[in-house]
């Protein structure tokens, strides 16, 4: 039996002083409301209606039942009231994990103006490099850069970007330009990774996409950290446009083999959530607001 249905049916009843009305309100059949009011009774182990011909009598047990039924029902329909607000409004609090690096950039900077148009939702902002799991600590969102292992959430693209392999020009002063893709595994390379060992880097020239296993003095679980290290000569790097834009423009760092020949296939900012059912409005417009800033970037 569904008990939530039999707790709104036996309040309707009583309302309605009427099996039959109480019943309709509620799209039940006057057979089956009776049906359900018995099988109530006999799981309360308690009477709880005395039934007759022309009228219904609440028992004592009924009394009691009816008070806490009633108020149960009216909680239940401002709960269900609570979150049709919440899926069908931008409001509440929104919780978004992303790499810090990208998240300084380009997601902080647009909250405000995100919060101007929905004052209803707040943030809550982790900034990590490290995704493995985030959805599963209670976060909304998590923003991914580049291709998304997990087949079992989902990701909703916002942009795309390319990454480019630079030095310093005192880093190629000191230590030479690598002659091609393959003489980077003779250079000095800063990797992207939480642990010691190696990175594939995949360098797209002429459409060919070219791979080299890089090593390296410095490995480094944050963007910006690299980027340190590429601005004092530590060695080459593979990091986004969008981390690089600004020293590149600026001569500070170099395009190992020109700008052109530099730069890795662009790869996927993505938006990840754990379902695609079901999603609060808060996080469906958010995602929306991000892939209108993200995408007029042009990054590749």
């Amino acid at each position: 039996m569904d008990n939530e249905l039999a707790l709104r049916l036996f309040v309707s009843v009583v309302d309605e002083n009427s099996i039959s009305k109480g019943g309709a309100r509620l799209g039940v059949p006057q057979s089956s409301a009776s049906r359900m009011l018995s099988r109530l009774e006999d799981r309360l182990d308690a009477r709880l209606i005395q039934r007759s011909t022309r009228r219904l009598q609440l028992t004592e047990a009924g009394r009691i039942y009816y008070e806490r039924a009633r108020q149960i029902v009216t909680e239940l329909d401002e709960a269900a009231l609570a979150i049709r607000d919440l899926t069908n409004a931008p409001v509440g609090l929104l919780r978004v994990a992303a790499p810090a690096s990208f998240a300084k950039r380009f997601i902080a900077p647009y909250l405000a103006e995100f919060r101007a148009e929905f004052p209803g939702v707040t943030f809550g902002l982790s900034l990590t490099d490290r995704m493995e799991g985030l959805i599963g600590q209670g976060f909304d969102i998590a923003i991914r850069l580049g291709q998304l292992p997990d087949s079992s959430l989902v990701a909703t693209r916002l942009a795309s970007a390319v990454s480019y392999v630079c030095a310093s020009p005192a880093y190629l002063e000191t230590h030479g330009a690598p002659a091609d893709v393959a003489d980077l595994a003779n250079h000095d390379c800063l990797l992207f990774r939480g642990s010691p060992g190696s990175n594939v880097w995949r360098i797209e020239q002429d459409g060919v996409v070219h791979e080299v296993r890089a090593t390296g003095p410095l490995y480094c679980d944050n963007g910006e950290g690299i980027l340190s290290a590429a601005l004092s000569g530590l060695g080459i790097c593979v990091l986004p446009v969008w981390l690089l834009d600004q020293h590149m423009e600026s001569g500070q760092l170099v395009p190992v083999f020109g700008k052109a020949r530099s730069q890795t296939s662009a790869s996927p900012i993505q938006a990840v959530m754990a379902h695609r059912q079901h999603i609060p409005a808060k996080t469906r417009t958010f995602v929306e607001f991000l892939r209108g800033k993200l995408g007029a970037h042009g990054w590749g």
